[in-house]
């Protein structure tokens, strides 16, 4: 524990009183001190009559239309111009300097998409820092804590009525297709058609069926009722890298994997995915700078290629 000396705030004058005194001192004038602080020449009178009684000390000389610093005032004036200078820097770093975006994201997205692309917006934006907050949303838990104040920034899969209230972007369309790894591939022999997926396992996500994959494979199957099945594309991928089945796999979160050759994309059939990805805020976020300047960045960096990483689908704004 570190030890902090009490500060007795009884024994220090007010800090009106002070900034008044520093005013004084510096235009040699009640009146031009009053006009500066927007305050009245009488209040301005009795805040330094405030100081000279808690001293006990005259401050100020006064005769002849001028105000002069007393020798006493003069050695008091020097500590009132390093305490208030000390005090203007210290907030000067508290309000501009640290700027803090929190975002929420889920585990899947975070990993495979935005954090290797953080590089570039801290190229761009070194006085703001991300606070990144990797969660599964809470089902009841609309906006991901935009409402509480937990987020700025809520990234997420889903479709665009999932957002009514908020404000919102759609950053990416979405293609899903069967991924398996190399080393899955190879312990089943070729792949060499759709077919083939009735001889391997199917990895499942709950709220993205394999039934719309197979009839645009021409498979006339049923969704799959049995087989692993996940709670987060995260695990998913987990899974499947491991060599543990076939999934049915968003690009967005695979195009890294494929391109490094730790995943295989299986023949060269995609859907469209129902959902996609939006980032979501509220207009209270959006009114601090740096909120808008990491949706800004964000938005953009969709456009961009960013090797070894696929292009990003163009953000459409709603």
């Amino acid at each position: 524990m570190v030890f902090m000396p009490a500060i007795h705030f009884k024994k220090l004058p007010p800090l009106h009183a002070l900034a008044a005194f520093e005013a004084v001192a510096r235009l040699q004038s009640f009146a031009r001190a009053a006009d500066e602080l927007c305050v009245t020449h009488g209040a301005v009178s009795h805040r330094i009559k405030v100081l000279e009684r808690h001293f006990c000390e005259q401050l100020f000389a006064r005769g002849g239309g001028a105000v002069t610093l007393t020798p006493r005032g003069k050695y008091f004036l020097s500590a009132v111009l390093e305490a208030l200078s000390t005090l203007q820097q210290a907030s000067k770093r508290l309000t501009e300097a640290h700027r803090v975006v929190t975002i929420n994201v889920g585990p899947s997205t975070a990993h495979n998409w935005l954090v290797p692309r953080l590089g570039g917006f801290y190229r761009e934006h070194s006085d703001i820092d991300l606070e990144i907050i990797a969660t599964k949303p809470a089902p009841r838990k609309k906006g991901g804590g935009l409402v509480t104040g937990e987020a700025d920034v809520v990234i997420r899969y889903g479709r665009k009525e999932d957002w009514s209230g908020f404000q919102s972007v759609r950053l990416m369309d979405v293609e899903l297709f069967p991924v398996c790894s190399p080393a899955y591939l190879e312990k089943m022999g070729q792949l060499d058609t759709p077919e083939a997926l009735k001889q391997v396992l199917l990895l499942r996500l709950p709220h993205e069926p394999w039934k719309p994959w197979f009839e645009a494979a021409g498979l006339h199957w049923e969704e799959p009722g049995s087989g692993p099945l996940f709670g987060d594309a995260s695990i998913l991928l987990d899974a499947v890298v491991n060599a543990q089945g076939v999934a049915l796999a968003r690009n967005v979160l695979v195009e890294s994997d494929i391109a490094s050759g730790r995943l295989v994309k299986l023949w060269n059939i995609e859907i469209r995915s129902p959902c996609a990805y939006f980032a979501v805020w509220s207009l209270q976020s959006a009114a601090r700078l740096e909120v808008s300047a990491f949706l800004e960045w964000l938005v953009a960096s969709c456009h961009q290629t960013q090797p070894p990483e696929a292009e990003c689908e163009k953000a459409a704004a709603h």
